[in-house]
């Protein structure tokens, strides 16, 4: 008998429950204008998260010294800027190694693609990870060249989606600057050039 009354009363409650569920909301309405402040709201949300994500991954890159910067942008020193291929274009860093090389496309030089090569070990990596949530992540170092004398100093700056700027001070003088994007060891597409330097 209990549990037939039991069962009776959690029927009408639930009965109840789902009647005044209903009417909550029917009596609800979002306007058009509030509508689309709520969907724009979610989607900045959701951007953020997204954004926050790629910054840890492109973070833990730095930090644990392993990804490539390829670079499809290069800078004069005037500022003019020339397209360029991220496969011969770019900084690759595994650990304590590292590989620098710029070049152009169908032009012979001294790497075998139109450009310079730089191969050696890392020397006072800096990881900054940003002050604040919007802040680029960067890194410094040199380049300690295994061929060579002098070393290279590099300054990368990375965004959250992944862009980067690669600033780079030649040992014998000059300056280079490159704008690409950052890659896994993994997804870089690159070649290596002749080691001269």
């Amino acid at each position: 008998m209990k549990s037939k009354m039991f069962i009776w009363i959690l029927s009408v409650m639930l009965f109840f429950g789902g009647t005044f569920t209903t009417y909550a909301q029917d009596t609800v309405k979002l306007t058009k204008k509030e509508l689309r402040k709520f969907e724009r709201r979610k989607k900045k949300e959701e951007k953020e998260r997204s954004s926050f994500k790629q910054r840890l991954k492109y973070a833990k890159m730095l930090k644990d010294q392993r990804f490539v910067f390829q670079a499809n942008i290069l800078f004069g020193p005037q500022g003019e800027s020339y397209s360029v291929s991220p496969s011969i274009n770019f900084l690759a860093v595994k650990g304590n190694q590292v590989v620098l090389q710029f070049g152009f496309e169908g032009v012979i030089g001294w790497n075998g693609v139109g450009g310079l090569t730089s191969e050696g070990y890392l020397e006072n990596y800096k990881f900054e990870p940003g002050k604040k949530k919007n802040s680029a992540l960067s890194i410094n170092s040199r380049v300690r060249p295994i061929s060579t004398t002098g070393s290279p100093y590099f300054h990368l700056t990375v965004l959250d989606d992944g862009s980067a700027q690669l600033d780079v001070n030649m040992a014998l003088g000059g300056h280079l600057r490159m704008s690409g994007y950052i890659v896994s060891l993994k997804k870089a597409d690159i070649f290596k050039g002749q080691t001269l330097f």
